[in-house]
């Protein structure tokens, strides 16, 4: 303690506001995490509200719950609000399976809305579909819309891992590939 001795005014001026800068530097980072954590509620709040709350996507998933054999040959023929209630649902999951894959969304966070996105993986008619879908994107050489649900379902073990295997046997072929 003897160097503190020789110090000057300004030493000890410099040393309190070290201090003080490093007592406010301690409390900025404590008020951002805190804005942190309560945007990330405010986003997973957004997205229960929409599964939850808005009236065609919560009519879909009780849909696909109640009516396990929705996609039929002529589903693709007749495209109507059906599909496109279909296609917005999945598109959330996809989204949300997307978030997760990226770690946007924390395993705490997802597992909120795990069991919609399970349930609705399980489907037959869903699988089906995605199936169709997937194989008929590998054809025309695009992207399949629903990636991420669908390796989602297929690394839970929902979907079959034979799911990316072009057999014909796995479910009805409705579109051309």
């Amino acid at each position: 303690m003897n160097f503190l001795n020789n110090w000057s005014i300004d030493n000890y001026l410099s040393l309190i506001l070290i201090i003080v800068m490093a007592i406010g530097s301690i409390f900025a980072l404590i008020q951002w995490n805190s804005s942190i954590k309560i945007r990330r509620t405010e986003f997973l709040d957004e997205i229960i509200n929409k599964l939850w709350f808005d009236e065609n996507m919560a009519k879909t998933m009780n849909m696909i719950d109640s009516n396990p054999s929705w996609y039929t040959e002529g589903f693709h023929k007749n495209y109507s609000d059906l599909g496109y209630q279909i296609d917005k649902l999945l598109s959330y999951f996809d989204f949300i399976c997307y978030l997760h894959f990226i770690k946007n969304l924390k395993y705490n966070e997802f597992n909120v809305i795990r069991y919609e996105i399970d349930r609705t993986c399980a489907s037959p008619s869903v699988q089906a579909y995605l199936w169709n879908l997937y194989h008929f994107s590998n054809k025309i050489e695009a992207g399949c819309s629903f990636m991420y649900i669908i390796d989602y379902g297929i690394k839970e073990k929902i979907i079959n891992r034979e799911f990316k295997n072009n057999n014909e046997n796995l479910f009805d072929k409705y579109l051309k590939f």
